[in-house]
């Protein structure tokens, strides 16, 4: 029974790798395609409306309206072909003395102007957390990118808190939402590239948090229910040798 039930584990996680290979060199292509055509599609909208204004903005609001929906759809699909880029490569981590205290104090007070009136934002961000040897990058990278998740989860608003401390040999790193939340099937999946209970978006932010810490040997878990709320749970190994 022992040697069927490791057999088994080893079948769905050669599965599990063989589809997320799959889906890298899917993602890789879809960037490449995506991408190409943006720059004139841009540059076109862009000197449709210097022209329309140097004559006068006979078309006025009309036109107007119509290129900045061109621009802003432009901008959501090169930030659509960027994630796909980045799902499809994975990083070289570049590890360096990184507070952490620092590191999420700057994250969080990027977003406090932004979210005034519309989310409250609690940061409870321990003091004096431990050193970590991480790339900063990667490791904000994961973090904004559960912020996002986040914040998309409360589109009526709500309540963000990222907060940090010690828990034995980790520094655990929560960010946590009043949102929407998911039932336990999706919370199941919530690390799928193939998933998303977003109607817009790739559904990647999850997978490349997901990624990014568990190349610096930490691991990531979520918690959540249906209209309670979601929280992501980073726990990553400080010290000279993390």
């Amino acid at each position: 029974n022992s040697m069927a039930h490791e057999l088994e584990r080893q079948r769905a996680q050669l599965e599990h790798t063989n589809r997320l290979e799959a889906w890298a060199e899917m993602a890789r292509q879809v960037a490449h395609d995506i991408k190409n055509p943006l720059t004139p599609i841009q540059l076109s909208a862009e000197h449709l409306l210097r022209v329309h204004r140097d004559r006068g903005e006979p078309l006025s609001p009309v036109l107007n309206r119509c290129v900045d929906t061109i621009l802003n759809q432009v901008r959501l699909l090169r930030r659509i072909s960027s994630e796909f880029s980045n799902f499809a490569t994975t990083p070289t981590v570049r590890p360096e003395a990184t507070d952490p205290t620092a590191l999420l104090r700057e994250i969080v007070e990027d977003y406090r102007l932004g979210l005034e009136g519309r989310v409250a934002l609690e940061a409870a961000i321990a003091d004096g957390l431990p050193t970590m040897h991480v790339d900063r990058l990667l490791i904000g990278r994961a973090v904004t990118n559960v912020i996002e998740n986040a914040l998309q989860a409360m589109p009526a608003g709500g309540t963000l808190t990222v907060s940090a401390e010690v828990e034995g040999e980790d520094v655990a790193i929560r960010v946590r939402d009043t949102g929407v939340g998911m039932d336990a099937d999706d919370t199941a999946r919530a690390f799928d590239p193939s998933f998303s209970t977003k109607a817009a978006g790739t559904g990647l932010g999850l997978p490349i948090a997901k990624r990014n810490v568990e190349l610096h040997g930490g691991h990531v878990a979520v918690e959540s229910a249906a209209g309670q709320g979601t929280t992501v749970v980073f726990r990553l190994p400080y010290g000279a040798d993390a």
